[in-house]
């Protein structure tokens, strides 16, 4: 099954950030060939020096390892996609490392370890959806009976000590990988934690699952007669959203067409 995406993707930088006048250390890609979807998105880790050249870094990385890697046939089974990930999960960590080392030595002045960062890959090819996340990315995806299911996301802060999330390049060959089959698929949505405690609820008797209000509100974006990426970013980056979190948040929505 070939698919065709409207996919729309916004970034913005929190608020310490756009206060002192400096970017966002998030960093995302688009890739669309053939009906396979890409989406590599990239969180940089607040606290290290050079977190922006580092998640800059591992987008470009990402979507040149995921490229060769679904060169010529597409995987068709989960075996194979499986295969695919573990393959892909072990490159990414090599070349992060070798470039984090490159620039340190060619620079100077820094340590690898300061551009660290979260990475989050999403392939889609319909009826097929794979996700290699090192961190905490979200990942959502919306069936036809419009059912959200939550593929990837932080544990919730009961569960997640301060400090402990995963990145590269020392957690690269422990990502998270998961394989789906969801032939009947209507929308997929991908973030960084800059947006969690707006997108996922949290539920003693079931847990973290995505907010109903929220992606329908934002799928509806992408649905939209003429979908326009600039609504999404004056969204990320309205005085609504900046109220509700002040880190750096990053959002690619895509629905089949």
């Amino acid at each position: 099954m070939t698919a065709r995406w409207t996919v729309l993707g916004g970034s913005a930088a929190g608020g310490a950030h756009a206060r002192a006048g400096r970017s966002g250390q998030d960093a995302y890609a688009i890739v669309e060939d053939a009906g396979v979807l890409l989406i590599v998105l990239a969180d940089g880790a607040g606290s290290r020096r050079c977190a922006a050249t580092g998640s800059s870094l591992a987008v470009a990385l990402a979507g040149q390892v995921f490229t060769a890697l679904l060169a010529g046939r597409p995987p068709r089974t989960a075996a194979e996609w499986e295969a695919l990930l573990d393959a892909a999960g072990h490159r990414l960590s090599r070349r992060f490392r070798r470039g984090t080392r490159a620039l340190t030595r060619a620079v100077g002045g820094f340590h690898p370890d300061d551009l660290a960062t979260t990475v989050t890959v999403v392939v889609a090819r319909p009826p097929w959806l794979a996700v290699l996340a090192v961190g905490d990315g979200i990942v959502v995806v919306r069936t036809a009976d419009g059912a959200l299911e939550l593929l990837a996301g932080p544990p919730d802060e009961a569960h997640r000590p301060p400090g402990a999330t995963e990145l590269l390049p020392r957690a690269g060959s422990h990502a998270r990988r998961v394989v789906v089959h969801r032939p009947d698929l209507t929308g997929l949505a991908v973030s960084t934690d800059g947006l969690d405690d707006l997108l996922v609820e949290y539920d003693t008797s079931r847990g973290r699952r995505p907010g109903a209000d929220a992606f329908g509100q934002l799928f509806a974006l992408a649905e939209a007669p003429e979908p326009d990426a600039t609504v999404l970013n004056r969204l990320l980056g309205g005085a609504r959203v900046g109220a509700l979190t002040d880190d750096d948040r990053t959002l690619v929505l895509a629905v089949p067409r």
